[in-house]
C-alpha cells in the first residue's frame, strides 16, 4: 500500500472510529476510486482548454494567411495604402471565434454577390486647375444677332407684306448680318438679263444665323405675284424645292414656312385702292421618310409650289410619281449640305438634279411639238436657281459645288460678297462658333461621370442668373446610351421603391431633378414620336426646365431658341471639330447667350488644344475654359466640406440599384456600354491619340454606366441572351407537354379504346405541338 492509501485509511480511521474493518476497507477502495477520478477529471479538462486555445491561435492564422492570399474585391491595387496597426494578442475564447468566422463567411458572400467601389478612390491623378475668376457670360459682341438697323429690310428691297409680317407676327424688326448680306443679291428679279440667270449662290453661315429665312423670304416675294396671271394656282406644279438632310429638320423647315404663308396680303394704313390684289395661292408640301406614299401622291397630284423633302424621298417621286409636276421649278436650296454629305446623299443629289433637269427638256420638248397644251405660257428659258447652304466650306463641299453650281457667288458673314474659284482651296477652313457662346470643360475621371452628369443638370436647370432659356440638350455617342440615361433617370428613386417602367413614355421626370421634364430623341425612334418629342421641347408655352438626351441627329439644323446649355458627354466620333461646332450651335442663337459644357476625360486632355487650333480664332476669344470636377458636384449636391463625396455616393448606389433591380435594366446598361465602346472605336485616325480604347479603365467605365462589374464581350452578352431564349422554349415545351399528358388523363376509354374516334394514343401525346393531325374520316351516309 502506497502513502496516499494509507493517509486515506487513515483520516478514514479517525472518521468513522467504530466502523468495521471490512466496512472500512470498502470505504477506503471508494474514496480512494473517487480522488483518483477527479484527479484525471482535472487533468483531462486541462489538456481540453489547452486544446481549445491551440485550436483558435490556429484558426486565426489561417484566416489570417487567407485574407492575405485572397484580397477583398474592393480592394483595387496590391498595396495597401495605410496598413493597419498591429494589436496586442489576446486568446479568444470558442464562442467569440464562432461568431468572428460567420461575419467573415457571410461578408466574404456578400462581396462575391456585388461589389461596391468607392467613387473616390483610385482615380486618374488630376492636374490643379486654376478657374477664371472673371464674369460668367462673355462680353463679346454677339456675331450671330441682328443688326440695330430696323430699316435694314426695306434696303433690302423686301416685300413691305413680307416686312408687316416679320415685325408684327413673328417679332423680327432687323436681319442677320448673313441676311443682309444675302438678301440683295437673292431678291434680284429672275430675267434673263440678271445677275442670277447665269450664276448660282452658296451661302456660308454659323449656326442659328437665320439662313432659313434668308432663302425662304425670296422664295416668296419670287413665286407670290405670280398669282396675278390668271392661268397660275396651285395646279401648275412644283416651282421651288428644299433638301433637308434629316425629318426633323424638314419638318421644321416646313413649319417656318407655313408661318410665312399665312401672311395677310393687305397693308396695313394703306387705302385698299393703292394695294395690288395679290391670291393665296402659294401651298406648302413635305415629303420625308416614313410617312403614306399614297397621301404624298394625292398632294402632288393636286399640286405643291413650294415642297420641303429629304432627298430620297424626293427621289423616289421623281422616278415614280407619275403626277409629281416639276418641270417648272425654279428654285432649288440644298440646306445642311456638308450634313447631306455626310450622310452620303451625295449620289442622290445627283439624281435629283438630273430628274429635275430631264424633266424640264421633255416638257420643253412637248410643248414645242404641241403634243402638249398649256394654258397661257411659261418661259422655260429662264434658269433655275440652285442655292447651297452650308456652315463650313470643305473639300468635299467645294467639290460637290464645283460639279453641280454654275459659277457660283460665295456669299460669308466675315466679308462682304466674294467671288471665288471652287477648284481652288478656301483660305478660310476653320470652324466658327457664335461669339457670344461660353465654352467649357470638365475633366471628369469616368467613375465620376454618372454623378457629374447629374450634377451638372441640377445646377443648370435650378439656376436663374441670368438665365434665356430653360432648355438643356445633353449629346451621347449612341442611340443605347440615350435609352439607358432616360430610362435611368425616369425609373430610378432615392428610396427601393422607385422601378417605374418608362420605355414607352415621350418624357419622363427624375425625382432628383424636380420640375424638369426630360425627353430623348434618336434614329431609332418613329417618325411620330421625334416629331412630337422635338414639338413639346420647343414649346414656348412651357416654362418649366426640360432636358433632352439625343444623339448627333439633333445636332443639325434644328432651331431651338430656348436652349441654354448643351452638355456633351460623349464627344463627336466623327466629323471633328465640324461636329463640336454643329453640336453646340444649337444654343447661343440669334444673338442670345448660351453655355456649352464638354466632358473630358484625363486621357483625352489633349483633345481641348486640338480643338482650339481647328476652330477659328481671328480674335482671341475663342477659348475653353476648364471648370474643376469637384466644383462641379459641390454646386450640383451643395453641403459642406466633402459633404458632396456622400451624396454623390447616395446617388450612385440608387442607380446602381435600379440597374440590378431587373435582369432587363442590367441588359440595357450592359448594352449600352457595348455600344459606347464601339462607338469609341469610331474616332479618326488623326484623333486616335486622344481616344483609344487602350486608354481607358474599363472598370471604370463600366461605373459611368451604373454597372458593378465590367461585361465581358458582346459576344458573350449574345450568348446569355440565346441561352435565356432556349430556356424560354424549353419551358414553352414542357408546358405543351403537361398539357397534353393532362388531355391523356381526361380521356375516357371505353372497351379499352379511347373515345375520341380515328386518335392513336401516340397522336394524342403529340397533341400539344405544332403538327398537322390527319383529319377524322368522315363516314359516308
Amino acid at each position: 500500500m502506497n502513502k496516499s492509501t494509507l493517509s486515506v485509511s487513515f483520516s478514514c480511521n479517525n472518521h468513522l472510529g467504530q466502523k468495521s474493518s471490512t466496512s472500512l476497507a470498502a470505504e477506503v477502495v471508494k474514496i480512494a476510486a473517487k480522488k483518483a477520478v477527479d484527479g484525471l477529471i482535472d487533468r483531462h479538462s486541462h489538456k481540453d482548454r489547452a486544446s481549445a486555445k491551440q485550436n483558435a491561435k490556429r484558426s486565426q492564422r489561417f484566416n489570417n494567411k487567407k485574407q492575405k492570399s485572397e484580397p477583398s474585391p474592393q480592394q483595387e491595387e496590391q498595396h495597401p495604402v495605410n496598413p493597419p496597426a498591429k494589436k496586442a494578442k489576446s486568446t479568444p475564447t470558442d464562442s467569440q471565434n464562432a461568431i468572428d468566422n460567420q461575419a467573415t463567411q457571410n461578408t466574404q458572400n456578400n462581396q462575391k454577390k456585388h461589389v461596391v467601389s468607392s467613387l473616390f478612390t483610385f482615380n486618374p491623378e488630376i492636374e490643379e486647375i486654376k478657374e477664371d475668376k472673371g464674369p460668367k457670360q462673355p462680353q463679346q459682341a454677339p456675331s450671330n444677332a441682328p443688326l440695330a438697323s430696323t430699316s435694314s429690310f426695306e434696303g433690302a428691297k423686301l416685300h413691305p407684306l413680307l416686312i408687316q409680317h416679320l415685325r408684327d407676327k413673328l417679332d423680327i424688326k432687323a436681319p442677320t448680318p448673313i441676311q443682309k448680306l444675302a438678301l440683295p443679291t437673292l431678291l434680284q428679279p429672275t430675267e434673263k438679263d440678271s445677275v442670277l440667270s447665269s450664276r448660282d449662290v452658296f451661302i456660308q453661315s454659323q449656326t442659328g444665323s437665320g439662313k432659313t429665312l434668308t432663302y425662304l423670304l425670296p422664295i416668296i416675294q419670287d413665286l407670290l405675284p405670280l398669282g396675278e396671271l390668271s392661268f397660275i394656282d396651285r395646279s401648275i406644279g412644283t416651282l421651288a424645292i428644299i433638301l433637308a438632310p434629316t425629318r426633323e429638320l424638314a419638318r421644321q423647315i416646313f413649319d417656318v414656312l407655313e408661318n410665312l404663308l399665312h401672311l395677310s396680303l393687305t397693308l396695313k394704313g394703306v387705302p385698299e385702292e393703292d394695294q395690288k390684289r395679290l391670291t393665296r395661292w402659294l401651298v406648302g408640301g413635305l415629303l420625308t421618310g416614313g410617312s403614306t406614299r399614297t397621301h404624298e401622291k394625292a398632294r402632288l397630284r393636286k399640286g405643291c409650289p413650294i415642297l420641303v423633302s429629304t432627298p430620297g424621298r424626293l427621289l423616289d417621286h421623281l422616278q415614280n410619281t407619275t403626277s409629281f409636276n416639276a418641270s417648272k421649278c425654279r428654285w432649288l436650296v440644298l440646306d445642311e449640305a456638308d450634313r447631306l454629305m455626310d450622310l452620303g446623299f451625295e449620289e442622290t443629289i445627283t439624281g435629283i438634279i438630273k430628274g429635275l433637269e430631264g424633266r424640264r427638256k421633255l416638257t420643253k420638248k412637248a410643248i414645242d411639238e404641241g403634243s402638249l397644251s398649256e394654258v397661257g405660257g411659261w418661259d422655260f428659258d429662264v434658269r433655275r436657281r440652285n442655292i447651297l447652304c452650308s456652315a463650313t466650306i470643305r473639300e468635299d463641299i467645294q467639290s460637290f459645288a464645283s460639279q453641280q453650281l454654275l459659277n457660283p457667288i460665295v456669299l460669308k458673314e466675315s466679308d462682304i460678297k466674294k467671288d471665288v474659284d471652287t477648284n481652288a482651296a478656301e483660305e478660310s477652313t476653320k470652324f466658327t462658333p457664335p461669339a457670344q457662346l461660353s465654352q467649357k470643360y470638365v475633366q471628369v475621371p469616368l467613375k465620376l461621370r454618372l454623378v457629374s452628369l447629374l450634377a451638372l443638370l441640377r445646377s443648370l436647370a435650378t439656376s436663374k442668373e441670368n438665365v434665356q432659356g430653360n432648355r438643356i440638350i445633353v449629346f451621347f455617342s449612341c442611340t443605347d446610351s440615350v435609352d439607358l440615361h432616360f430610362q435611368l433617370f425616369g425609373g430610378v428613386s432615392m428610396t427601393d421603391a422607385g422601378n417605374r417602367n418608362v420605355d414607352d413614355k415621350l418624357s419622363v421626370t427624375c425625382p432628383v431633378l424636380p420640375n424638369t421634364k426630360i425627353y430623348r430623341l434618336h434614329g431609332s425612334m418613329s417618325l411620330q414620336n421625334r416629331l412630337s418629342t422635338v414639338r413639346e421641347f420647343t414649346d414656348k408655352k412651357t416654362t418649366e426646365p426640360a432636358i433632352m438626351f439625343c444623339t448627333s441627329v439633333a445636332s443639325r439644323g434644328l432651331d431651338m431658341p430656348l436652349v441654354r446649355a448643351v452638355i456633351q458627354v460623349d464627344l463627336p466620333t466623327e466629323g471633328g471639330a465640324n461636329e463640336y461646332v454643329h453640336r453646340v450651335g444649337r444654343t447661343a442663337r440669334a444673338g442670345k447667350g448660351g453655355e456649352a459644357w464638354s466632358f473630358v476625360a484625363p486621357s483625352e486632355h489633349g483633345w481641348v488644344d486640338w480643338l482650339t487650333s481647328q476652330l477659328d480664332s481671328d480674335t482671341k476669344s475663342i477659348k475653353l475654359h476648364p471648370v474643376s470636377v469637384e466644383n462641379v458636384l459641390k454646386r450640383g449636391y451643395g453641403g459642406q466640406g466633402t459633404e458632396f463625396e456622400s451624396r454623390a455616393t447616395d446617388v450612385q448606389t440608387s442607380l446602381e440599384r435600379w440597374v440590378i433591380a431587373s435582369p432587363d435594366n442590367s441588359q440595357l446598361a450592359r448594352q449600352a456600354y457595348l455600344s459606347h465602346i464601339r462607338a469609341y472605336a469610331t474616332h479618326p485616325i488623326e484623333e486616335r491619340k486622344f481616344f483609344h480604347i487602350k486608354l481607358l479603365h474599363l472598370g471604370h467605365l463600366a461605373k459611368a454606366f451604373a454597372l458593378r462589374e465590367t461585361p465581358t464581350t458582346a459576344s458573350t452578352t449574345k450568348a446569355d441572351i440565346a441561352q435565356s431564349k432556349d430556356n424560354q422554349k424549353h419551358q414553352s415545351i414542357e408546358q405543351k407537354m403537361q398539357e397534353s399528358v393532362r388531355r391523356i388523363g381526361k380521356s375516357t376509354k371505353r372497351d379499352g379504346e379511347f373515345a375520341n374516334n380515328d386518335t392513336s394514343e401516340f397522336q394524342t401525346s403529340l397533341s400539344g405541338y405544332d403538327m398537322k393531325q390527319p383529319k377524322p374520316n368522315k363516314r359516308k351516309r
